[in-house]
């Protein structure tokens, strides 16, 4: 079980090495902490949405978003079994100009971290059972900006990426979500003989996949190669790094590859991989069999010419979606269900929409978030539907300005 840290905002200077303005101050200056890091081979969108036993989360940005100082990123959640949808960012007590990131496991609290931005150099972390009462942690160094630089697993251990770059880190949790140590480093893998032949630009994801003992779990760390169709899927233990990766189709092995997620479940593990391959940007789902030692890869999912990632999460168990838009500003929804399907298509969600989600009951609508400004729309699709309908409208409250 997670050993939660009791709430303590009001002693938040300890926790930046400062006064408790850092965090008031934390809409100030630059849009983010520290220098930038490399770009991957594809673009990893922060919008998504997963599943907890409480319910429903997904995270988007609204706001001015062509101002980062005016862009808010925003945490909703619907209750199981419930149709309506409430912002819970309150929760953060912290500005979310930088985005959040998400993760979950069974019998676990949801956790919820806030990226750094503008003065605040640490990723404040909050853990929820039921979407109401909150507890505190915190990320030293503060988490990269990808949806996968966050895990958890049923038996309370955690992982967090952070630092970017060459100066990448892999932290690991015994189940204190305040206490982290470093497991790995990017130049550590990039110095090993299996990180030699993938050339990470940087890492992308992590996961605590099940070992063979139910009381162990298997860290396992995702990146973005620079060698061309090389996957760079590791597992990293006691400072040394092996490769564990599947093999892209022979068609695309002239694209960098970027692991853009990596997710345990109870049948193994299952990734999303993002191949640049000339002018477009190809899509694979690859999934492990219950030991983690071999790999199922599905159909490419060509995205159009010219389009963009949007968002990409699970569906259920070892289903994934992928949302994008082309050129024309149309946008996709792709998913598929697991090693014996292919992708399907749902009907185009609404314009403006920023990430989608599920439901782990078959008989659910698929619901599509769309912000415009401070109003979030949600739509709804029931299975098997062609049209998408109004569900809800929600007026966030944003304070513009509020970080100068």
């Amino acid at each position: 079980m997670i050993v939660i840290v009791r709430r303590r905002r009001a002693r938040c200077a300890a926790l930046a090495g400062g006064c408790c303005a850092l965090v008031a101050l934390a809409g100030v200056g630059a849009a983010s902490a520290g220098a930038a890091a490399p770009a991957p081979s594809v673009p990893t969108p922060l919008a998504t949405s997963l599943q907890s036993g409480a319910g429903t989360w997904a995270t988007l940005p609204m706001g001015l978003l062509g101002q980062p100082l005016n862009t808010f990123w925003q945490l909703f959640f619907r209750p199981a079994g419930a149709a309506t949808w409430s912002d819970r960012v309150g929760a953060t007590a912290t500005a979310t100009n930088g985005g959040l990131v998400l993760a979950s496991a069974v019998g676990q609290p949801l956790l919820a971290a806030v990226r750094p931005s503008n003065l605040l150099r640490f990723s404040p972390l909050i853990a929820t059972t039921d979407g109401h009462a909150w507890e505190d942690g915190l990320v030293p160094g503060g988490l990269d900006a990808t949806p996968g630089a966050l895990a958890t697993a049923p038996g309370g251990r955690s992982l967090a990426l952070v630092g970017g770059g060459a100066g990448a880190r892999v932290l690991a949790s015994a189940g204190d979500i305040s206490r982290w140590t470093t497991l790995g480093t990017a130049r550590g893998l990039a110095a090993a003989p299996a990180g030699r032949a993938c050339g990470p630009s940087s890492l992308t994801a992590v996961a605590l996949l099940a070992g063979l003992s139910s009381a162990t779990e298997v860290p396992m760390v995702g990146a973005a190669c620079s060698r061309p169709g090389v996957v760079g899927i590791f597992t990293i233990g006691a400072q040394t790094w092996r490769a564990d990766a599947p093999v892209v189709p022979a068609a695309l092995r002239r694209g960098r590859v970027t692991a853009l997620s990596l997710r345990a479940t109870e049948d193994g593990l299952t990734a999303l991989l993002g191949v640049e391959n000339g002018t477009s940007t190809v899509v694979v789902a690859a999934w492990t069999s219950g030991d983690g030692t071999k790999w199922t890869e599905s159909p490419a999912l060509v995205l159009s010419r010219g389009a963009h990632l949007d968002s990409f999460g699970p569906t259920d168990g070892t289903g994934s979606f992928v949302l994008s838009t082309d050129r024309g500003g149309v946008t996709s929804l792709a998913t598929i269900d697991g090693p014996a399907d292919g992708w399907g298509h749902l009907p185009p969600p609404p314009r403006q929409t920023a990430t989608v989600a599920f439901d782990s009951t078959p008989a659910a609508a698929t619901v599509a978030l769309a912000p415009q400004g401070t109003t979030l729309t949600v739509w709804s699709l029931a299975p098997g539907g062609r049209d998408w309908t109004e569900a809800q409208i929600l007026h966030v409250a944003l304070t513009f300005n509020s970080s100068t």
